[in-house]
């Protein structure tokens, strides 16, 4: 496979990136994103998104290093 353009990322600026370098015709992108489909409800409802930040099957549970400033504490950095 061969592109001109390979965008990792297919967040909010991944995806304009992607759309905006497309509309070139002479041009090809390929636009890379983790995960798979997003079937589960939780993902789609408001309501439901306080329980994403909890599953693993939504979420990769990141955390962030124990630092100094946050009492040695590690921070949850929800991916996913």
């Amino acid at each position: 496979m061969q592109a001109d353009f390979i965008i990792i990322g297919g967040g909010s600026a991944g995806c304009v990136l992607a759309n905006r370098l497309s509309e070139d015709p002479r041009t090809s992108v390929i636009l890379i994103e983790a995960g798979g489909q997003d079937r589960n409800p939780l993902i789609h409802i408001p309501a439901g998104y306080i329980k994403t930040m909890v599953n693993p099957s939504i979420n990769w549970m990141f955390k962030s290093e124990p630092e100094p400033n946050t009492h040695g504490r590690a921070i949850d950095f929800p991916r996913g």
